[in-house]
């Protein structure tokens, strides 16, 4: 069954009936990201599968797309860092339970019985997938900015500070 992202879910109830979402989450409702980008304007499409494995794991299974505005950390401009990422999340109520998961998930702890904001892990999710040094594929500054070390001469070894005692040496 197809439904639009609703603000806040029940990610156990989801899995229970094996409900699929699909839709699109503004960059803006995602405060932690709207730091780390330039402009919030836009979105991220969403596609999210919530079922229960033969183990009798619920979880949730889905994939992210977007387009994030980053500053290159080369030449300070902006760039476009596309995010396509897969996502495989078992759920869990204690964090005794991360251990029982199969490998294919990750743990997403689910603490009481609240609602849960959807876009917190999909923010989680962006904020891992954003590099630490973003920069541009390729060379994006003038060529004299750039050093390949091919070129570089090699530097001249500054004088030890023995050569000196030596020196007093071999006047005795």
């Amino acid at each position: 069954m197809r439904q639009q992202l609703p603000k806040d879910i029940d990610p156990f109830r989801l899995a229970n009936n094996g409900l699929q979402l699909e839709g699109k989450i503004a960059l803006s409702d995602m405060p932690r990201v709207s730091e780390a980008i330039i402009d919030d304007s836009g979105h991220v499409d969403v596609k999210l599968q919530f079922d229960i494995d033969e183990t009798g794991t619920p979880y949730m299974v889905g994939h992210i797309n977007t387009e994030l505005p980053l500053t290159c950390e080369r030449c300070m401009q902006t760039m476009q860092y596309s995010v396509d990422t897969d996502l495989s999340l078992g759920l869990i109520r204690h964090e005794s339970q991360a251990e029982r998961l199969a490998e294919q998930y990750e743990p997403w702890l689910i603490e009481g019985d609240a609602p849960v904001k959807l876009s917190l892990v999909i923010e989680d999710e962006l904020l891992l997938a954003i590099p630490i040094v973003p920069k541009h594929e390729h060379a994006c500054l003038p060529g004299e900015l750039w050093q390949s070390g091919e070129n570089v001469g090699e530097e001249e070894k500054p004088e030890s500070p023995f050569a000196v005692l030596s020196a007093l040496k071999k006047k005795d």
